[in-house]
């Protein structure tokens, strides 16, 4: 265990900093005012080559019902970025749903921006008078700015770099600006050695609970009793820079064998932009990102589960300037 946590590094999350263990395989995905972003690890050179892979695919895709696929391509507001603007599926029953892709390459990364349209303005049904009625019939223009407008912010940035400006970190990337309202962000890390443990972080700007986690008590103790688990500890918890809540528990895990969860919470009644909802929750003997196949045990005692628990989730705090 004390090899676990004597090296604990920093690691960026939305506009929070956690330290972690030194060797964990890291997973994330970010939701920005509907977008969706995420990096891939590629040279320029291979960058170039998945664009034209990407538009070659699109091209040559059909919707099995005759409608056109492909609506829009091309490069983006800024040289070297890209973007597609296409029918949701193939096997769409719709002919205005639209899918808008953006992608860049910045600081050895990938970035893909999404966002899903509609489109009513050109299709086959758009003299329906249900269709006639709606209020919005094309959201393609307003979507494609504010995806164009993330595209010109957003950077690459490695995972041991740790911004000192406002903004959100998400996976190998980085989108400056001042804390603002649809903003979700969430990174699992998982212990090389040990792939059945996993820290999921995840902070929300748009949630307000009713209750706080200890709050909920009676509705945990109750799936407890259907998962042979029981409470170690639960309690309220001083954060740098906030309050928080805990409660570790021990049961029956996704794989059907001893394990534990164990969760934390902070901002719950207050969730904005500047306190956005903030979870912790800490897995062992379940499945995850990297852990997908069955396992006789967990690989962690409950006394390492607690240490190695203690030891990360106090870290957890908002980064300087991060707000």
């Amino acid at each position: 265990m004390n090899e676990l946590t004597e090296k604990l590094d920093p690691h960026c999350v939305g506009r929070y900093l956690i330290d972690v263990p030194h060797d964990v395989l890291t997973f994330g995905r970010v939701e920005i005012q509907g977008v969706s972003i995420g990096t891939t690890l590629l040279t320029q050179h291979e960058y170039a080559r998945a664009m034209e892979a990407r538009e070659a695919a699109l091209k040559s895709t059909k919707s099995v019902l005759g409608y056109q696929f492909l609506y829009e391509h091309g490069e983006g507001q800024q040289k070297g970025t890209r973007y597609f603007v296409h029918l949701k599926s193939e096997t769409d029953p719709s002919d205005a749903s639209r899918v808008i892709e953006a992608y860049k390459w910045d600081s050895g990364y990938q970035i893909k921006l999404q966002i899903e349209a509609v489109d009513f303005t050109r299709s086959k049904f758009k003299d329906k008078p249900s269709i006639k009625q709606m209020i919005i019939k094309n959201d393609v223009p307003e979507k494609s700015h504010a995806i164009f407008d993330l595209l010109a912010r957003v950077r690459g940035r490695p995972e041991n770099d740790i911004p000192t400006e406002p903004g959100v970190c998400i996976r190998g990337g980085f989108l400056p600006g001042n804390a603002g309202a649809q903003e979700n962000v969430a990174m699992q890390f998982v212990l090389r050695d040990s792939p059945d443990v996993s820290f999921d972080l995840q902070t929300d700007s748009d949630i307000q609970e009713s209750t706080t986690l200890l709050e909920r008590g009676s509705s945990i103790n109750e799936v407890l009793k259907h998962n042979d688990g029981r409470t170690i500890r639960k309690r309220q918890v001083n954060l740098t820079g906030m309050q928080a809540e805990e409660w570790l528990m021990a049961g029956t895990t996704t794989l059907d064998i001893p394990g534990h969860h164990l969760t934390l919470e902070a901002n719950s009644k207050i969730g904005s932009p500047k306190t956005p909802l903030v979870t912790l929750d800490m897995n062992t003997g379940s499945l995850n990102n990297v852990q997908r196949e069955h396992i006789n045990k967990a690989s962690l005692s409950e006394g390492e589960v607690v240490a190695l628990w203690d030891a990360v989730s106090r870290t957890l705090r908002p980064r300087p300037n991060g707000f």
